[in-house]
């Protein structure tokens, strides 16, 4: 090997690059050296020399992606550049043109992000007779480097997600710790993250967001632990705190739910201080493709972060768990405001967390005392919720009364819960203020309290989605498994925190009045005739006064704009647009008087027909094989029995029901 290859190859070691010097014959063109080495353009890496104003720099590009001046420019913050000439060339990187190394130490370099989208990738070693396969990864520890977006191409690979990475990286590089970066696969769920690093949960770490009455936070937590809310708003000294749900973290982050990096700058961050269990850990970075292996000191230093104890007591797991249910009242359809306030957050808390999903039948029993009707309302729920759910992935679909243990844990909570609990609890007092006499309200809507305790707790979720007004079921939730554990002096129900959304989406009916509500008659329905959906669109509150059409228009409490907001353009809407540009084009013509009630109504009813064309395909299909939804619900609950199942075990070993002459299994 050339001695100037070699002592370049031994300065590359001590930046902690891994390489891998390739010899061969004398070649000056990119494309054959590729060719001699087996290898295409996308795995080739050229080194730019490039005149900046009054100094060089230097710009690594793939080889199949061209350079985009307008982008180097506009990131240099100058007005014109040039190449460097073949004499300026060989003058600073002291190599033939074609050769140019990536590390010199006296000039800045401007690496494409395109090139992390490779694991490894060839180029300059200062000769023409070797060609050096460096780990991309492990670029960034270059000095004086920076990640940019400054090319174009035509590839159809998965685009490298440039924004946070880059700046986690660059922040990274400033702190001058030690890190590495692992390049893998885009990995969708925790678990194939575990899987394909070969490490315990122990070792992983997920960044989770946060939000206070003010501020937003960062969380860093084992991935076989759960974190305590309780806890940390004692550490932040905060009254309030909820997670936030996917769409708000990927606002607040730039990173989809589970790629989230632990470099958020403008936030306070708080860790899991069991973290420091671990000699490295495992976390994310902001890519789908990249993660981060780390010293948890350095993380700490890296992040500012507070250490506390703030895990969750209990058993561990991967993704934190989320319960809800839904109880078939009505006739048990689903209409547009259940869809918008509850189901589409549901698809996107699976995105993120384990989900269980229940259809509360039982809880039906306390207002439905009619097979008949009660068989119905069940039915249509179960075709509404699986048709607009669809993709069930890290969704337990089932049926409350196929799940016998949310009857057997109410008889035992029953009986280390005070009455004075119940008697203050919404429901019942709701019943007595319609001057309903006491002895005529039964049981059932009297306890209900605590069934709902036991479809919470049988699951031990870590969060429960409620609206404001339903709090309280989730503090009679905390109050009963707390008395359960402090009577039986066991720890068998990690207790539960309120999922409460900021911004959950409560939808005014038609008649722009009331919230939408079946026994009001002011809904727009999802999978009715679409006869029916026009006829609720048709009369759907507008602006009165309006007269013309070329009359000047009004949007506020306009019930077409509150629901085009949230469909309008979802496949080439108004006037071609897509998504907010169609309704603000929508709104914008509507206020000039170019577009009259008539239009804007047609335009929501195709809206909303384009939305839930693929739920109502859906639809019709399970209601002709009522087999296919035997197996959902037959699936589902054999997943959800094995969960409460094994907590009914540690309830009877708790309260005394387990003893030697004990033979009974789940």
């Amino acid at each position: 090997m050339e001695e100037k290859v070699q002592k370049y190859s031994e300065k590359l070691k001590k930046l902690g690059i891994e390489h891998k010097v390739l010899p061969h014959p004398q070649l000056v063109s990119v494309a054959k050296v590729q060719e001699y080495l087996g290898y295409g353009m996308a795995d080739a890496g050229s080194t730019l020399i490039m005149k900046v104003g009054e100094k060089f720099v230097a710009v690594m590009r793939r080889g199949d992606t061209k350079l985009d001046n307008n982008k180097v420019k506009k990131h240099l913050n100058v007005s014109s550049l040039r190449m460097a000439t073949e004499e300026e060339f060989v003058k600073i990187t002291d190599s033939p043109l074609g050769a140019g190394p990536v590390y010199m130490p006296d000039i800045d370099l401007y690496i494409d992000n395109k090139i992390f989208g490779k694991e490894y990738i060839n180029a300059g070693s200062g000769s023409l007779l070797y060609t050096i396969r460096y780990k991309t990864a492990d670029l960034t520890k270059i000095p004086r480097s920076f990640m940019v977006d400054f090319t174009s191409d035509g590839s159809q690979e998965i685009k490298y997600s440039g924004d946070k990475f880059l700046e986690t990286i660059s922040a990274l590089k400033e702190t001058k710790i030690e890190y590495e970066l692992i390049k893998h696969p885009p990995i969708k769920t925790v678990e194939e993250g575990l899987a394909f690093l070969k490490i315990k949960p122990s070792q992983g770490v997920s960044t989770l967001i946060a939000r206070t009455e003010k501020v937003y936070v960062s969380i860093l937590r084992r991935d076989d632990h759960r974190i305590d809310l309780d806890k940390v708003k004692r550490v932040l000294d905060s009254d309030k705190i909820g997670l936030c749900p996917p769409d708000e973290v990927l606002k607040v982050t730039g990173c989809q739910v589970g790629y989230v990096s632990p470099y958020n700058s403008e936030m306070t961050t708080v860790a899991d201080e069991t973290i420091r269990d671990n000699d490295y850990i495992y976390l994310g970075t902001g890519s789908p493709e990249y993660d981060l292996k780390i010293k948890p000191a350095d993380l700490f230093h890296f992040t500012r972060a507070k250490t506390d104890d703030i895990k969750l007591e209990g058993i561990g797991r991967t993704r934190s768990r989320i319960l809800s249910g839904i109880t078939p009242s009505g006739d048990g359809t689903l209409h547009i405001g259940n869809y918008l306030g509850a189901v589409k957050q549901f698809i996107e808390f699976a995105k993120a967390y384990d989900c269980f999903l229940m259809v509360a039948d039982l809880h039906a029993l306390t207002t439905i005392q009619d097979k008949v009707v009660l068989q119905r309302n069940i039915q249509n729920l179960i075709l509404n919720e699986l048709a607009l759910l669809g993709d069930l992935t890290n969704i337990v679909f089932f049926r409350q009364s196929d799940v016998p243990m949310h009857a057997e844990l109410t008889w035992i909570f029953s009986n280390v819960t005070p009455l004075g609990l119940l008697r203050r609890a919404h429901a019942y007092k709701d019943k007595l203020a319609k001057d309903v006499m006491e002895d005529d309200i039964n049981l059932g809507l009297f306890n209900y309290p605590i069934l709902m305790t036991s479809d919470i707790l049988l699951y031990k979720p870590d969060y429960v989605p409620v609206g404001k007004d339903q709090k309280q079921h989730i503090e009679i939730c905390r109050d009963v498994a707390g008395r359960f554990n402090k009577t039986f002096k066991a720890k068998v129900f990690p207790l539960p925190a309120p999922y409460i959304p900021e911004e959950v989406a409560v939808i005014m009916g038609t008649d722009g009045k009331r919230k939408m509500s079946k026994s009001l008659g002011n809904i727009i329905s999802i999978f009715d005739d679409e006869k029916v959906i026009k006829r609720q669109v048709t009369g759907t509150y507008t602006d009165p006064t309006r007269i013309h059409p070329t009359d000047l228009g009004h949007v506020e409490g306009n019930m077409v704009f509150a629901y085009l907001k949230y469909f309008a353009g979802q496949t080439g809407g108004y006037k071609g647009k897509q998504k907010e540009e169609a309704y603000e084009e929508l709104e914008k013509d509507y206020k000039a008087g170019k577009v009259s009630d008539v239009t804007v109504k047609e335009e929501l009813f195709k809206a909303l027909m384009v939305e839930f064309a693929p739920a109502r395909e859906r639809y019709r299909e399970l209601k002709s094989n009522p087999n296919k939804v035997k197996k959902i619900l037959r699936d589902g609950a054999e997943k959800a029995r094995e969960v409460a199942g094994q907590t009914m075990m540690e309830v009877r070993e708790a309260v005394g029901l387990t003893n030697q002459y004990s033979f009974f299994k789940y």
